[in-house]
């Protein structure tokens, strides 16, 4: 069950992937979009942990909550820094590469088997990652900011590590979650104030993207919880970064955007990943 839960947190990614790159087109502010996701975050973990009566408010599931929401909330807006100095296509393809963290991290610190299946299907993963890096910046510029980047990926790597640990203590996912939604909620509101963003348009569409994007969240954090919790982190969030297997034929459908041989490529590695890590 760790692919096929890692697999649904991926899709949902991938729909995500493609609302975010919408959202982008225009200048819009980002703080507040992050804030209103963070909302919408914690509003249905909570909701969700009340109906079920799962509410349970440990200091482990808080402390583990704010961790893991802290380091994403910082690796993502970081993420959106670095994208205005590199291009989006450089920055998101170091960023994924924090799947080789995540499982150096498990392998080491969590204890987790390696197999050649496993280090096969990592190696396909990075060379996949890769293969959807199209250029963008010039190397002077990536030499510049890889550093950042590196440290984004790696806090990202972190809060991957988090859910594991979660699970591993069997804390309430419905607080741990929401607690991760509300650390998002705070970030963006600082986010939207430091970068002096009220002068942004901030129409109904923020609203709407913001409100969309939060229940895709929502898909993504809760599938990607119940995979670490029946399988292994370097599995499941390995898997959980080929995002681009859905972004890429949404985009080309829906934005009409091209497809090109390094992309099929990348899919096409992508899939021996998951395959390799099914056998492994």
């Amino acid at each position: 069950m760790t692919i096929v839960y890692a697999l649904l947190s991926l899709a949902f990614a991938g729909v995500n992937d493609v609302v975010f790159r919408g959202y982008g087109r225009e200048r819009r502010p980002v703080g507040l979009f992050v804030c209103l996701v963070g909302v919408v975050w914690t509003s249905v973990f909570l909701v969700l942990g009340a109906v079920r009566g799962t509410l349970d408010f440990s200091a482990p599931a808080v402390a583990l909550g704010g961790v893991s929401g802290v380091l994403s909330a910082v690796a993502n807006l970081l993420l959106v820094e670095m994208m205005k100095k590199t291009g989006a296509t450089v920055a998101a393809t170091i960023y994924r590469l924090n799947l080789v963290f995540v499982a150096v991290i498990a392998f080491i610190f969590l204890g987790e088997v390696v197999t050649g299946y496993k280090l096969v299907a990592l190696v396909c993963a990075v060379v996949a990652v890769l293969l959807f890096a199209n250029g963008g910046a010039s190397r002077t510029t990536l030499d510049k900011y890889i550093l950042i980047l590196v440290g984004a990926s790696f806090l990202r790597a972190c809060m991957g590590i988090c859910y594991k640990v979660a699970s591993n203590l069997a804390v309430s996912s419905e607080v741990f979650l929401a607690i991760n939604g509300v650390c998002w909620l705070v970030a963006g509101g600082v986010y939207f104030l430091w970068r002096q963003e009220r002068a942004l348009p901030c129409g109904r569409s923020v609203f709407g993207y913001a409100l969309l994007s939060g229940f895709l969240i929502c898909g993504i954090v809760l599938f990607m919880k119940l995979a670490v919790s029946v399988g292994d982190a370097s599995v499941a969030v390995t898997i959980s970064q080929f995002s681009f297997l859905v972004t890429c034929p949404v985009a080309v459908v829906v934005l009409k955007e091209k497809c090109t041989a390094k992309q099929l490529a990348g899919i096409t590695l992508a899939t021996v990943c998951v395959v390799l890590f099914a056998h492994g």
